[in-house]
């Protein structure tokens, strides 16, 4: 398998996750019991946080569906792939370091689901950076 077919299929693989992710932020909601929490808040910051939330869901499901459906065109060399790649890969590298310095509280009370899902979502970001980083890495022509 060349490397072009295995970046595609890895990034086919990462969209679909990055699917996957937006539909659990459903699951997450209840599961950490946002609606609880945001009747605390003042009604605009309920507003920015569900902005914010959604901005990052939809935008997160647009990108899974570029690559799940278009790889090509973002293993095809051009600047424009090698600058989205670069901007996914600090994207993801800014969420994997973020995993350990902001989210340092106990996120649910059952030991081993919060073990569960602070491993998967080192695991995903990592993956997710490492794709886009050495996919950044063929666009200019270092590997």
């Amino acid at each position: 398998m060349s490397l072009v077919s295995l970046l595609n299929l890895l990034l086919q693989i990462a969209g679909a996750a990055m699917i996957c992710l937006c539909l659990a932020h459903f699951y997450l909601a209840q599961l950490l019991d946002w609606k609880r929490d945001l009747k605390s808040l003042k009604p605009i910051n309920q507003q920015v946080f569900f902005a914010h939330t959604m901005f990052l869901t939809i935008g997160m499901a647009m990108l899974g569906f570029v690559c799940i459906f278009y790889p090509q065109e973002l293993t095809n060399k051009s600047t424009l792939a090698a600058i989205s790649a670069l901007c996914f890969a600090l994207c993801w590298l800014s969420r994997l370091i973020f995993q350990f310095v902001v989210f340092t509280s106990t996120l649910v009370e059952d030991s081993r689901l919060e073990k569960i899902l602070r491993l998967a979502g080192t695991l995903l970001w990592f993956f997710l950076t490492a794709l886009f980083a050495v996919l950044f890495a063929y666009q200019i022509g270092v590997i």
